[in-house]
C-alpha cells in the first residue's frame, strides 16, 4: 500500500514537473519562418565633401622637435584598444542552442566607379544594414520575432579615409520571440551572439584574382537579456542598447580593376564599384537550470516509466 502511494505521489509530481516545463509563449517560434536582411543605400555616405581637412607632416617635419604646425594633427591616430578576447556560447550545449543566418549578396559598396585607386572612398553608398526574422503566430497571423538595424559608425569617418576601414553601431534590436524551446521552470531571459562577416571579390590590376576574401568581423554579444515583455526591465535593456558600437572592424571594399570607355570612345583603366556580400550568424541560448535540463533531456524515459508504474498501479 506504501509503494503504491509512492508511485501515485511520484507520478503526479513528476507530471508537474513536465507540466512546468510547457514552451513559454514568447519562444520556439518555427511555423513558417523567414529570415531578411536589406542593406541602406545612401549616395556619398560618409560626406566626404564636409570631412574636416588634415595636414600630413613631412619627413623634415616629423624630425623636428616642436613640428610646428603640425602637432597635434587633425585626426592624428589614438589607438582604438578593445578587448579581442570574447566568450561565445558553448558549441557543445547543442540542445539548448538555436542558429539561424541571414545573406546578402552580389551589393556595390560604391555608386560610382573610380580612376583613382582600389580604395577610393569617394561614392561610397553604403550606410547600414537591418536583420528581420518572422514566423507565423498562434492566430495565423505574420509577426516579427526578431529586428536589429545597424549603421556606417560616422563618428569614424576620418578612419575610412586614413586606414581604409569602417565600423558599426547599432541603432535597434527588438527581440520579441526567440527560436529557442524555452520553459517556465527557466529564467525569462537569453543569451545572444550576433556575427557579421563582410566578404569581397576582386582583381587587381595585376591580373591577381581574390575570390570570396573576408573584409572583416564584428561582433554583438548579449547576455541575460530580457524575453518577458512586462517586465520594467525589458524596455530599459533594450533602449540601452541604441548606439552601441560593435566589436569588430572591416577594410571598406576593394575596387576590381578594369576598364571603361570615355565619351571620345577612347578605353582607359578604372576601378569597379566594389561588389561585397554581408552573410550573419545569430546564436540563441537559453540559461537552463540542472533540473529542468534533466526533466527536458529525460522527458520521454519519465513518461514511459510513470506509463508502466500507473499501469501496475491501476492492476493493468
Amino acid at each position: 500500500m506504501k509503494q503504491s502511494f509512492f508511485c501515485i505521489v511520484s507520478f503526479f509530481t513528476i507530471i508537474t514537473l513536465v507540466a512546468g516545463c510547457k514552451s513559454a509563449g514568447y519562444s520556439y517560434t518555427l511555423k513558417n519562418e523567414t529570415t531578411d536582411i536589406r542593406v541602406k543605400e545612401k549616395s556619398d555616405a560618409i560626406g566626404y565633401a564636409t570631412l574636416s581637412s588634415q595636414q600630413i607632416p613631412t619627413f623634415a617635419d616629423r624630425g623636428s622637435q616642436s613640428r610646428g604646425l603640425f602637432g597635434p594633427i587633425i585626426g592624428g591616430a589614438v589607438s582604438l584598444a578593445t578587448n579581442a578576447v570574447k566568450k561565445m556560447i558553448a558549441k557543445d550545449r547543442a540542445r539548448y542552442v538555436a542558429n539561424y543566418t541571414f545573406a546578402l549578396t552580389d551589393l556595390y559598396f560604391y555608386d560610382q566607379l573610380s580612376t583613382e585607386s582600389v580604395f577610393d572612398p569617394v561614392g561610397l553608398q553604403f550606410s547600414g544594414f537591418s536583420l528581420i526574422r518572422t514566423f507565423t503566430n498562434s492566430q495565423g497571423l505574420n509577426d516579427t520575432a526578431f529586428i536589429a538595424r545597424f549603421e556606417l559608425d560616422m563618428t569614424s569617418a576620418n578612419e575610412i579615409i586614413n586606414n581604409s576601414v569602417f565600423r558599426l553601431r547599432l541603432t535597434d534590436l527588438q527581440l520579441r520571440n526567440s527560436k529557442i524551446k524555452m520553459t517556465k521552470a527557466q529564467k525569462d531571459n537569453i543569451n545572444m551572439d550576433v556575427e557579421i562577416t563582410f566578404n569581397s571579390s576582386y582583381v587587381n590590376e595585376m591580373g591577381q584574382l581574390f575570390d570570396n576574401v573576408e573584409l572583416g568581423k564584428f561582433y554583438l554579444l548579449l547576455r541575460e537579456a530580457p524575453m518577458d515583455k512586462n517586465s520594467p526591465a525589458y524596455t530599459h535593456y533594450y533602449d540601452s542598447l541604441r548606439g552601441t558600437r560593435v566589436d569588430g572592424r572591416s577594410f571598406i571594399v576593394p575596387r576590381s580593376f578594369g576598364y571603361y570607355k570615355d565619351e571620345s570612345g577612347n578605353v582607359n583603366k578604372s576601378f569597379s564599384q566594389g561588389a561585397y556580400s554581408i552573410s550573419v550568424k545569430v546564436t540563441e541560448s537559453a540559461n537552463d537550470r540542472f533540473v529542468t535540463k534533466v526533466i527536458s533531456d529525460n522527458s520521454s524515459q519519465i513518461i514511459d516509466m510513470l506509463g508502466n508504474g500507473a499501469k501496475r498501479i491501476l492492476g493493468q
